[in-house]
């Protein structure tokens, strides 16, 4: 086969298609960087009310093991919260961020103290996966990423 223009674009996405990093999903340690926050975002973004956001803040207080999916949304759910306080992260979904101004910012600012209870029970490493998946990696960054959330709620 001769390359030309016209054929390196496909042998690219066939390559990629056929790469375990192409299937890998996103993983950083901001609040955004990973699959599952970016997923919530969506599907609150398309919410008619902040019942996603109370769910998700209080789906991490409820269970006895904190998986990382749930961490990741109340991460996220707290991130929604801090934008309604006029403390929005520079990273907020475009998407997400709209929907926060369609908010009232008086019902999500109430939900701080849950916010901040639920990012306590997500940076304890005796019940919280993604504090554990975040521990051999680089804790101090997730550390601060959240330590920051956390003045923003305040």
């Amino acid at each position: 086969m001769k390359l030309t223009a016209s054929t390196v674009p496909g042998i690219v996405v066939a390559f990629m298609a056929a790469s375990p990093v192409a299937m890998a999903g996103a993983w950083g340690d901001g609040s955004f960087e990973n699959d599952d926050a970016l997923d919530w975002a969506a599907t609150c973004s398309e919410a008619k009310s902040i019942a996603p956001v109370r769910e998700a803040l209080e789906r991490s207080l409820h269970a006895s093991y904190l998986e990382a999916p749930d961490g990741s949304e109340a991460v996220a759910a707290a991130e929604v919260v801090a934008a309604a306080k006029r403390n929005r992260m520079a990273g907020l979904p475009p998407d997400l961020a709209a929907w926060v101004k369609r908010q009232s910012p008086a019902a999500l600012a109430k939900l701080a103290p849950l916010a901040l209870r639920a990012l306590k029970r997500v940076r304890d490493p005796k019940t919280s996966e993604l504090r554990q998946l975040w521990d051999p990696v680089k804790p101090a960054k997730w550390i601060t990423v959240i330590t920051d959330l956390e003045s923003r709620l305040m």
